[in-house]
This record gives structure tokens, C-alpha cells and sequence, in this order.
């Protein structure tokens, strides 16, 4: 047997064991990757500004953890306090005035009137609601225990990836059989893509959870909770603001404040959802662009990488809007690649 045989088969072998060994921590791995792939030039800039590595590696850290994590956290321990703090018997009544509304509504409207809308609401149990929501409550907190740990630990995968990332470049490029520029043109077409991706998502969350942040506060809300939490609904594509302007409306509609509801509703729907989500945002995301596209990069198209969006979050939650474009823009690379090497070959 030759000795690059026996290394080969050795290679397998420990490949294998390894993979077992860190198998629960792969899909943190891959996530931290490609944010260091997403957020490659602020490292670089960062490389410039301050010497050695393990600085560089750590700010960026700490940049991604305030931009992207706390808030996360911040929404979490709100959360925590929010649903010690329900008013069940107010619930109740909220829930019982919804179904008299959603009657009185359907009464009053004579194309409807065959409809008797009392045998459908009869059904909904407020006591079964209430159960249902207590032990959603009880499922989330356990999934943000679990969220909690996996953000320390991409954080930490986060750091790594930054400090010994050129290594490992380096280390790729040379054992893979493409040439140096192939390989290059590959990791500057992800890095160029997921960062253009990244700080859409991040500039869009800011300036649409800031807009309804501001109305939330003027109705008497904890504007930076109800900020952060539209900015990260408002990256659900098409109902994802809904799912928050939605529940502060009806609530402000029970509360008794009837115009406050509508306006609330209206300005979402005007200012938010048209002028912002349809006009402003593609602005942003074209500028972001133009200053991430210092190199040349594969450009993808804007309604493939909104679909790769989706088809990721419905795939793996909330980190696929990360994976799915990262996926698309590997693909788009390699095959853009494999006609140049068909023709040498």
C-alpha cells in the first residue's frame, strides 16, 4: 500500500470520529462560518485598524453580539417577565369580547346573515386557550434556554472562525484540486453575496423595527421591545410585520382606544409595509451593494436570494435566512465555474 493511501484511509478514519465527536455542535460550526463569511470585511477592516489577531477576532465578536444577539436576549428576558406579568382574568374578557365582536360583526352584515357565527365561536374554550397559551409559554422558554447556550457557543465558533480563519483558507486552497484563483473566486463570490445579505437584514430590521418602535412608544408600549421584536417579524417574508402591528392594534381596540388602533394599523400598513418595505428597503439593499462590491462577486438576483430567504426559514427556522442564500450563492459559484474548467479540460 502506498504511504498516500494509508494516510487516506487514515484520514477517514479520524474524519469520522471527529464528525461523531462535535456532531451536536455542527450545525453551530456551520452557522458561525458563514456569519464569518457574511461579516469578512469588517474583519478585514478591523485587521487593518488593530494589530495582531486575537483583537480583531474579539471586536468582531463583540460587534456581531450587539448587532445580533443581544437583541435576541433582550426580547427574551422580556418575554420571561411579560408572562409572569398576564392578567388572566382581563385575557379572558379580551377573549370573550373578540368572539361577541366577530358575532356582532357577521350579524350586521345581510350577505352574511345565513351564517350563524355563534356555533363557531361557542367552540373556542377561553379556559383551553388559556392552557394552550401557558404551555406554549412554558415550550418557548425551554427553547430559549436552548437558544441562549447555541448563541454562546456560535459566538465562541464565531471568534475562532475569525482568528484562524486565513489559515484555514490557505490550508483549503492548497489540498482541494482547483487553482488558487478558482478557489478565490469561490470564497469572494460567498463573502461578497452573504455580506450584502447579512447587512440587508440587519439595515432593513433597524429601520423598520425603528419605524414602528416610535408609534409603539407614542401608544404608551416599551418602544425598543416592540422595536426589536417588528424588526426581527419583519424578516418573515410577506406576513411578518402583520404579526405584530396586528395583536397591538386589536389590544388597543379593547383597551378602548378605537382611533389609536386604526392609526396604529394604518401607519403600519401605509408607511412600514408600502413606503418602506416596497420602496426604501430595495434603496438600502442597492447601496449596500454598491459598497460591498469593492471586488467583483457573482451578483444574485434579488428575487432568488428572497426565495432562498424562505425556502431556508422553512427549512431550518430562524437560521435559514443565512443558510439559504449561502447555498444558492455556492451553487450560482460553482457552476459558474465548471464551464471554465470544461473548456481547459
Amino acid at each position: 500500500m502506498k504511504p498516500i493511501h494509508f494516510l487516506g484511509i487514515l484520514i477517514v478514519v479520524i474524519g469520522y470520529y471527529l464528525f461523531k465527536v462535535f456532531s451536536p455542535f455542527i450545525g453551530n460550526i456551520t452557522i458561525a462560518t458563514l456569519l464569518a463569511l457574511a461579516t469578512y470585511k469588517i474583519h478585514r477592516f478591523l485587521l487593518l485598524k488593530f494589530p495582531g489577531r486575537i483583537l480583531p477576532a474579539l471586536l468582531s465578536t463583540i460587534i456581531l453580539g450587539v448587532l445580533f444577539f443581544a437583541p435576541l436576549i433582550y426580547i427574551i428576558t422580556n418575554a420571561a417577565t411579560f408572562v409572569a406579568q398576564i392578567d388572566f382574568t382581563h385575557l379572558k374578557q379580551t377573549i370573550t369580547e373578540t368572539k361577541k365582536l366577530i358575532e356582532s360583526t357577521i350579524a350586521s352584515q345581510n350577505w352574511l346573515s345565513s351564517i350563524n357565527m355563534h356555533e363557531y365561536t361557542a367552540q373556542l374554550d377561553v379556559n383551553k386557550i388559556i392552557n394552550w397559551l401557558i404551555s406554549t409559554a412554558t415550550f418557548l422558554g425551554t427553547k430559549s434556554a436552548n437558544f441562549i447556550k447555541d448563541t454562546l457557543l456560535i459566538l465562541i465558533f464565531y471568534f475562532f472562525a475569525n482568528l484562524y480563519g486565513k489559515d484555514l483558507l490557505q490550508y483549503f486552497q492548497r489540498i482541494i484540486p482547483l487553482r488558487s484563483e478558482d478557489s478565490i473566486t469561490i470564497f469572494e463570490n460567498l463573502t461578497g453575496v452573504m455580506g450584502v445579505v447579512f447587512n440587508s437584514i440587519i439595515a432593513t430590521a433597524i429601520f423598520e423595527g425603528a419605524l414602528f418602535g416610535i408609534i409603539a412608544h407614542i401608544y404608551g408600549y416599551n418602544g425598543l421591545l416592540f422595536g426589536i421584536l417588528y424588526g426581527f417579524s419583519s424578516l418573515i417574508p410577506v406576513v411578518g410585520g402583520m404579526l405584530m402591528w396586528l395583536p397591538v392594534s386589536i389590544d388597543l381596540y379593547f383597551s378602548g382606544n378605537t382611533s389609536g388602533a386604526i392609526v396604529l394599523a394604518l401607519y403600519s400598513i401605509i408607511v412600514i409595509s408600502v413606503i418602506a418595505d416596497t420602496f426604501i428597503k430595495p434603496i438600502i439593499i442597492k447601496y449596500i451593494d454598491d459598497i460591498m462590491s469593492e471586488e467583483e462577486h457573482t451578483r444574485v438576483n434579488e428575487l432568488l436570494i428572497f426565495f432562498s430567504i424562505i425556502a431556508g426559514l422553512s427549512s431550518y427556522g430562524f437560521w435559514g435566512m443565512i443558510i439559504g442564500p449561502a447555498v444558492i450563492t455556492l451553487m450560482i459559484s460553482v457552476l459558474n465555474l465548471y464551464p471554465k474548467l470544461a473548456l481547459k479540460s
